[in-house]
């Protein structure tokens, strides 16, 4: 009985270690809502940990073009989103056509965008810290074929 509950305790353990390294990052969530009846409705909750590993299952190809074009930025990625990080939070860019609204805020340490069109309603937010790790790793993409 004593092991059954060292292995419970083992396994509970285990189990909220590997919870709290996932969303050591935050989480990258998007919803996208098409308004036509009978329109798709993507709801997708994902821990930014993540993404490191699946631009792994990426083919490298499929990186080249922007790859060479990330690399150039990179110094101004690197400046910039230490300075997005320390910004108070708030509205960032808004616009506003007939029919349409965009709007990207940063709220803590996430840069979230949200569209408004006739056609759909889009919303996604992505932590920082994630956002510049998956930029460096495809960036360098291309360096190591």
């Amino acid at each position: 009985m004593i092991f059954l509950a060292k292995l419970g305790i083992g396994v509970l353990g285990t189990a909220l270690v590997g919870g709290a390294a996932l969303s050591s990052e935050g989480f990258i969530y998007v919803n996208v809502q098409e308004k036509h009846p009978g329109g798709t409705h993507v709801h997708v909750f994902v821990p930014a940990a993540l993404v490191p590993t699946a631009l792994h299952f990426v083919p490298r190809h499929n990186f080249a073009d922007s790859a060479h074009d990330m690399r150039d930025a990179l110094p101004i990625i690197d400046a910039a989103i230490p300075a997005l990080n320390e910004c108070p939070d708030g509205v960032l860019v808004e616009v506003k056509d007939p029919g349409e609204h965009v709007l990207v805020t940063k709220r803590g340490g996430s840069i979230i965008v949200d569209v408004n069109d006739p056609d759909e309603t889009v919303h996604v937010s992505v932590p920082l810290m994630a956002a510049q790790s998956a930029i460096h790793q495809i960036a360098e993409a291309s360096l190591t074929d």
